[in-house]
């Protein structure tokens, strides 16, 4: 998945990655994690496919320890409701504060964080893009 160059165009890394530089992203962050990560496939219920996947983790944000709640669906499931049902049942299990950081640009990621119980907080540089923070307290 992030291979795929339509999926990952609005992630906070300039390119997709090869299969090696994947392992290597999900081996830092469960090292960063320390136990406090979680990471769920979302698969169709017709046929178990998977088609994408959302979770969330700690997360340092100027400064501040986050838990950030995130999702990546391939594109052909985009619009289908697929990002918001599985970061609802996600949120459900993290208590408190969470936030998603979302590339200013990307208008379905802020819906779906909308649909989640999210409002924008702030605007800031993350990664070396211009990034959208939004937040909510429990569900």
């Amino acid at each position: 998945m992030l291979a795929d160059p339509h999926a990952t165009r609005l992630l906070h890394f300039p390119e997709p990655h090869s299969r090696e530089e994947s392992k290597g992203l999900l081996d830092r962050t469960i090292a960063r994690a320390d136990g406090a990560i979680a990471m769920y496939a979302v698969r169709l219920r017709e046929d178990g496919g998977t088609v994408g996947f959302v979770g969330y983790s700690p997360r340092m944000v100027e400064s501040s320890a986050e838990v950030e709640l995130g999702w990546l669906l391939l594109p052909q499931f985009h619009g289908r409701g697929y990002a918001t049902e599985a970061a609802l049942a996600v949120r459900r299990l993290v208590p408190g504060r969470v936030i998603a950081l979302i590339r200013v640009e990307n208008e379905a990621s802020k819906n779906v964080a909308r649909k989640v119980g999210m409002a924008p907080e702030r605007e800031i540089e993350f990664t070396g893009y211009r990034t959208d923070v939004f937040a909510s307290a429990s569900p």
